[in-house]
């Protein structure tokens, strides 16, 4: 009897055996075969979001867990997982393992070690994040790797909202919020237009859980010059609006502009307290000049900062949220974006001028204050000056080449919450700066010798084109600055060569920026018997530059709109006649336009010509419209002067 049973169970664990071997196999069978060319795919990935009130407060934390199948070999970045924490987001309880296929059953090796490091950044001077490297041993196709671990909000008001997409592709995707009937939330999930995120809200016990799942999300795919992730992918925006106490009060956290407003301001109250340093006080006064304006004055005192802080990134705690005084900041002499502008606030006041502490996001984040009252939309701090006009000046003096009366490059398009007081506030749409102001004005007089093209140019910079050629033309080596000015100047073929180079107004942010330069382009033009063929679009942006739309996904972002004008002036070498001239084109689209014009003298032939682009977010729908342009543009960029000769 004793042996019939032993038997028996044998049996039966020999068939559960066959099971669970059959089992993964026909799993990674089916993985494989969906999401061919993948090296892994997450079998799940989750993350559980717990809101719980407690007295007159909130507890925040989630609960994180993924599992990857691997498809192929991995890379060794592949076998390494980070897991992030700061002075707000605190992790516990991390536990890794790999799951080992061998023979008919897993084979769990555990993590053991996770080395907490912290982050470095050659742009910040302290930051308080860190996080825990986690190495997965054994990590091959058909393995599989487990992650899980809690991140401890120390503030309700800084709880994420959940990214649905992931470089892998997801098999299984959920997104839940357990929380009770006393507390009011705020959510929204952006970028989903064919409605492959799922929704749920149901009650269980006391609790009321919230649930966002999804099958069979593919991988992202990211693309040269893509905007940030929240601009394209699934993802979801939460927030805590308010919550009944113990006592049945109802509390504010995040209900409205005002909630964050107050919040905000109580980290600036404190900085008019204190009487200004006396050295604060003599550099303003020596700043201002009999006649000024306030206007004058403001502009002054934009450009000390510029010149004389150093922009230094701070992440600490709350000192990430909080500025020092700007009698503080002038002594160090550097500071972080909110240190800066409470200098300028600072300066501003002892002049006699009302200036405005201003919170607002770079480009970075696509929310707005007006509609998603919360920390996700911003990263940044500026300063605010209101002529006697009523003309808005956004002062970014981390941005140290850009002149008073424009934004910062990476604001346009924002809003900005202007502080004016306990309670009272401002949000205001800072400017696109338009084309025109933007770009750079190239003169060129041209010369065939031997087999050469010799000029001489000049180019004038302005508006952001200035702005960003001060950045790379502030160098120190000399090398390098010459090494930009060919590129900049660089025309023709690579076998362009710069003589002679000479830079004016470089540290004068109100006059435009020169070069003045002279080179030479060795067999640029062709001769074929008793003709010369001469291009006289040295410079072809965008020439054949389409945008593939069978395979590009993601938007197109660009730093800023701009002008182009060009003008090159050929002299017709002696003995030469024209024999053809290429027709004038003119092309004005909503993203990209050119206009070419040729002239003829006696002795020169003269091109002008204007290229633009004008955008900043070109969206995939706009794709075979730009293509349109590049098509039109790259067809002037190949016609060529054919020169006699008599």
């Amino acid at each position: 009897m004793k042996n019939t049973v032993k038997a028996g169970l044998l049996a039966v664990a020999c068939m559960l055996a066959v099971t669970l071997h059959a089992q993964n196999n026909d799993l990674w069978q089916q993985i494989s075969a969906k999401y061919p060319g993948e090296p892994a795919v997450y079998i799940e990935r989750s993350e559980t979001l717990s809101i719980i009130p407690r007295g007159d407060s909130l507890v925040a934390y989630s609960d994180v867990f993924d599992d990857i199948l691997y498809l192929k070999e991995p890379t060794e970045m592949m076998a390494s997982r980070r897991v992030h924490g700061s002075h707000f987001t605190e992790v516990e309880n991390l536990k890794a393992k790999t799951l080992v296929w061998e023979k008919s059953r897993h084979r769990e090796l555990p993590v053991s070690n996770f080395a907490r490091k912290f982050d470095t950044d050659n742009g910040i001077f302290h930051d308080d994040s860190y996080y825990y490297s986690v190495s997965f041993p054994a990590v091959a196709p058909r393995n599989r790797t487990q992650l899980e671990y809690r991140n401890n909000y120390r503030d309700p008001k800084f709880i994420p909202g959940f990214i649905f997409s992931s470089y892998l592709p997801q098999e299984k995707t959920v997104f839940t919020i357990k929380t009770t009937p006393e507390v009011d939330l705020m959510y929204e999930v952006l970028n989903d237009p064919d409605k492959k995120i799922r929704f749920r809200k149901y009650e269980r016990g006391k609790q009321v859980i919230y649930e966002w799942s999804a099958n069979g999300l593919p991988a992202t795919k990211f693309d040269a010059n893509s905007p940030s992730l929240r601009y394209y992918v699934p993802h979801l925006v939460v927030a805590v609006k308010s919550f009944k106490t113990s006592s049945g009060a109802t509390k504010n956290v995040l209900s409205s502009l005002d909630d964050l407003y107050n919040w905000y301001y109580s980290f600036v109250s404190h900085l008019k307290k204190d009487p200004p340093s006396e050295d604060l006080v003599k550099i303003v006064e020596g700043l201002k000049a009999p006649g000024d304006t306030k206007d004058d004055i403001v502009r002054k005192i934009y450009y000390w900062v510029q010149d004389n802080i150093r922009y230094i990134a701070f992440e600490e705690g709350m000192r990430g949220l909080i500025p020092h005084t700007g009698s503080y900041v002038c002594e160090k002499r550097y500071g972080d974006c909110k240190d800066m502008a409470s200098l300028l606030v600072s300066m501003m006041d002892i002049a006699g001028i009302k200036g405005y502490y201003t919170w607002i996001g770079t480009r970075d984040i696509p929310y707005a204050y007006t509609k998603y009252p919360t920390p996700i939309v911003d990263n940044h701090m500026i300063a605010t000056y209101i002529s006697s006009d009523g003309t808005y000046y956004f002062l970014d003096a981390t941005s140290n080449h850009t002149p008073f009366g424009m934004p910062s490059s990476m604001i346009q398009g924002k809003e900005a919450l202007i502080g004016k007081g306990e309670g009272t506030y401002e949000v205001k749409v800072v400017p696109v700066i338009p084309r025109e102001v933007n770009g750079h004005r190239d003169s060129v007089r041209l010369s065939i010798t031997g087999n050469e093209l010799r000029g001489e140019g000049q180019m004038l910079l302005r508006g952001y084109s200035m702005v960003f050629a001060g950045y790379r033309l502030d160098r120190v080596r000399e090398e390098d600055t010459r090494r930009y000015v060919t590129r900049l100047v660089g025309k023709g073929s690579n076998k362009f060569f710069l003589d002679h180079y000479s830079v004016r107004d470089m540290d004068n942010r109100d006059r435009p920026t020169t070069i003045d330069y002279t080179f030479r382009i060795a067999d640029y033009f062709q001769k074929i018997g008793n003709e010369i063929y001469i291009n006289l679009n040295l410079n072809k942006d965008y020439y054949n530059d389409f945008i593939n739309t069978a395979v590009r996904r993601t938007p197109v972002e660009n730093e800023y709109r701009y002008v182009k004008e060009e003008i090159a002036v050929l002299d017709i070498p002696d003995g030469y006649t024209i024999d053809y001239m290429p027709p004038d084109v003119k092309h004005e689209g909503d993203l990209m336009g050119i206009t070419v014009d040729y002239e003829t003298t006696d002795k020169q032939i003269i091109m002008k010509k204007t290229f633009y682009v004008d955008y900043l977010l070109m969206n995939p729908a706009q794709f075979a419209e730009w293509n349109e342009s590049v098509a039109r543009a790259s067809e002037a960029y190949k016609e060529s002067i054919i020169l006699k000769k008599n």
